[in-house]
């Protein structure tokens, strides 16, 4: 796996706006989920490969949420739990429903539902010096309530 394929063609860090961080977030992510997914598929036995440490899947991952999340312990996430195929944005869409400036320094960008796949997504979007980063993440749960979820 090379990090490098999943995220070409983005924007220099401080060019990219709060939807462009999701964006690339979203699409960066799902394509490195589905990629461990089908490794999986086509042969079982990676499945070990993928949960190691040291693998160079988590190490992907947790490039990609270096470039495009705030630096923070998420020990129950992916890259630490090495639970690699369902959970999290995996599968999220990357449209977007809206964007809302909070302060200039915080945003929230919604994507929408992918019906029957996906929930309504609403990220906290934070700068940190001239770069926008993800803070954290909500689903819209069934209730139309907005609740904590992984990222």
């Amino acid at each position: 796996m090379d990090f490098t394929k999943y995220i070409e063609n983005t924007l220099p860090d401080i060019q990219r706006t709060p939807i462009d961080t999701v964006t690339e977030f979203v699409k960066a992510y799902n394509k490195w989920a589905k990629d461990c997914h089908r490794l999986v598929e086509v042969n079982r036995a990676h499945l070990n490969e993928l949960t190691r440490i040291d693998s160079v899947a988590r190490g992907i991952l947790l490039e990609i949420y270096k470039k495009y999340c705030t630096p923070k312990n998420r020990q129950y996430y992916r890259a630490s739990k090495g639970y690699f195929f369902y959970g999290g944005t995996y599968n999220s869409s990357c449209e977007i429903e809206s964007c809302m400036e909070l302060t200039k320094a915080k945003a929230e960008v919604q994507t929408k539902k992918i019906k029957n796949v996906s929930t309504a997504k609403k990220y906290t979007v934070v700068r940190q010096g001239k770069i926008w980063r993800i803070d954290t993440v909500e689903s819209l749960a069934g209730d139309n309530q907005w609740v904590f979820d992984i990222l």
